[in-house]
């Protein structure tokens, strides 16, 4: 997997994004073509769609975790759909804890965890599958731009530190889609971290925007004062560093991999040698932890911790809301 380039996050124009500027308009008249030809469909239970306008690290993932944490406390039976990226099964599956991140991707895993986890392309076919192991609702990893699958709700992420970026349009900039398109389709906006007056600025006023952040687990404080060995194959990599910075972490190497790294012998034996001459502990990512080989995973800590909302008694009586009338409807239809 590559990296995300770094003009992407430049508050200016780059020669880059100047020169990549036209392919950007061949993209978005890709976009609008897929579109034109789509039939959307709809799943049989209400389908809560959590995805983001930019290319991956906005926080899909821990904020799907979260809701359905909330919406399993409030009585329902969520149940994941997801394409499965990064996998290599293609046909619709449910996640069991003897896959593995080459099969069905690394954040199908830590979905798995907490609610069961459908992959596959088809997405409309594994929430028939969800449905008939009696899931009454949905959460939708990523899919937002996918218009071929009705979303009954729809939450768009924002990391409050990257926002859109340079505001720019594959592959110029980050952006899958124009930022007021997209932002056009949501129901809601969770930004993850403080708000610029600029992304204020940006918001539509008829969108509830719920503040949230990631929280770590009382447990990291282990790392307080301790030499550090940090690496990760996430996204936007710096995010982890920096946390491990803030928990008091003496970070003595800092190794980013590309995005959904898969993690092999070479690489372990290479971390364990840094960390061994720097007399440091190896720590990563929960979600670059399911991508270790399990023979090598009693050698890695992780930095734990999950998304807190503010408001979060409101998000959850919105969603109740939308749920409970999902089914009054179809009771009475």
């Amino acid at each position: 997997m590559l990296k995300a380039p770094k003009f992407w996050y430049y508050k200016y124009d780059t020669f880059y994004s100047q020169i990549l500027f036209p392919l950007s308009i061949l993209f978005r008249f890709g976009t609008a073509l897929r579109k034109f030809f789509s039939k959307e469909r709809k799943s049989p239970i209400p389908t809560i769609c959590i995805g983001n306008i930019v290319v991956g690290g906005a926080g899909k993932t821990p904020v799907s975790l979260k809701i359905s944490k909330l919406l399993i406390k409030a009585g329902y039976n969520p149940h994941f759909i997801t394409k499965g990226y990064a996998g290599i099964v293609s046909d619709c599956t449910l996640v069991e804890n003897w896959h593995s991140p080459i099969t069905v991707g690394d954040e199908s895993l830590l979905l798995s965890k907490v609610a069961p986890t459908w992959i596959g392309k088809n997405r409309i076919r594994s929430s028939y599958l969800a449905k008939e192991n009696n899931a009454d609702c949905l959460i939708m990893d990523d899919g937002f731009q996918n218009p071929s699958i009705h979303k009954d709700f729809s939450i768009v992420i924002i990391d409050g530190e990257q926002e859109f970026g340079n505001q720019k349009v594959l592959p110029a900039g980050p952006l899958r889609e124009k930022i007021q398109t997209g932002l056009s389709r949501a129901n809601i906006a969770v930004v993850i971290g403080d708000m610029s007056e600029e992304l204020i600025n940006i918001m539509p006023k008829n969108i509830t925007v719920f503040n949230a952040k990631f929280e770590i687990d009382k447990n990291n404080e282990i790392f307080k004062g301790k030499n550090v060995t940090a690496f990760a194959g996430i996204a936007y990599p710096n995010k982890f560093f920096n946390t491990l910075y803030a928990q008091g972490a003496k970070i003595v190497k800092q190794i980013p991999y590309p995005d959904h790294h898969i993690y092999d012998e070479n690489d372990l034996l290479s971390l364990a040698e840094k960390a061994n001459k720097t007399k440091s502990i190896l720590v990563t990512t929960r979600k670059d932890y399911v991508r270790i080989p399990k023979l090598y995973r009693p050698l890695i800590h992780t930095l734990d911790g999950e998304i807190v909302f503010e408001n979060e008694e409101v998000l959850i009586e919105i969603l109740s809301h939308i749920l409970e009338n999902h089914f009054l409807n179809q009771t009475n239809n």
